[in-house]
């Protein structure tokens, strides 16, 4: 049943409720669950398939939020081989995440802090002074309960984040503005992530009828 959820993530859940007429129709079957960003990041429940539902004010305003998304939730997998190490030492089986495979690869031994359960700002500057590696993994971006702010201070710190439950982006729901402005925010996501483009009206009308 969990295959078929779907988490329709916008800078507020109003906005998630206000795409979700159109997202439906495109997939029919699914349980879709309207989530705020904020509320995303700190809910372990949410299913980690995930729609992108800017709200579509302007061009500007999607693509903060598209970035936002980029450092605060799409954190990649593992490379291969550390993600198996890993399950080896959790006594797990499981395939590792896609991507794994192609994860970031430097050249020769490179060592990785695990951090289990939740993350706070306090636990992380903590590990950051002791001198611990630079490369993080943890077990769902859900368990880091740090604010942007936060995590810009880690990032400066030269501390780079992975995951072994990776948020997948299956679909971007944009304005049409958005849509034609790739070249602004290609970058922030995943590679060839689709583009359904949402009719202009849809959500006026859906102001309209508060």
């Amino acid at each position: 049943m969990r295959d078929r959820q779907v988490s329709l993530v916008s800078p507020t859940a109003a906005a998630a409720r206000e795409a979700g007429l159109a997202v439906a129709r495109r997939l029919p079957d699914t349980r879709l669950v309207p989530v705020s960003l904020r509320r995303f990041t700190r809910d372990p429940g949410a299913p980690l398939r995930i729609v992108l539902c800017p709200e579509g004010e302007s061009v500007a305003g999607d693509v903060g939020f598209l970035r936002e998304v980029r450092r605060t939730i799409l954190w990649p997998p593992p490379a291969a081989e550390v993600w198996s190490a890993i399950a080896g030492l959790r006594g797990s089986h499981d395939a590792p995440p896609g991507g794994a495979a192609a994860g970031r690869r430097r050249s020769g031994s490179r060592s990785v802090l695990l951090l289990e359960g939740d993350v706070t700002l306090e636990r992380a500057r903590r590990a950051a002074l002791s001198g611990a590696p630079r490369d993080w993994i943890v077990e769902r971006v859900q368990r880091v309960r740090i604010s942007s702010k936060g995590l810009e201070e880690l990032r400066r710190l030269g501390i780079r984040w992975a995951t072994l439950d990776p948020v997948e982006v299956i679909a971007l729901a944009a304005s049409p503005a958005l849509a034609n402005a790739r070249a602004k925010w290609a970058r922030l996501l995943p590679d060839a992530v689709p583009i359904w483009r949402l009719a202009p009206s849809s959500k006026v009308k859906a102001r309209g009828s508060k």
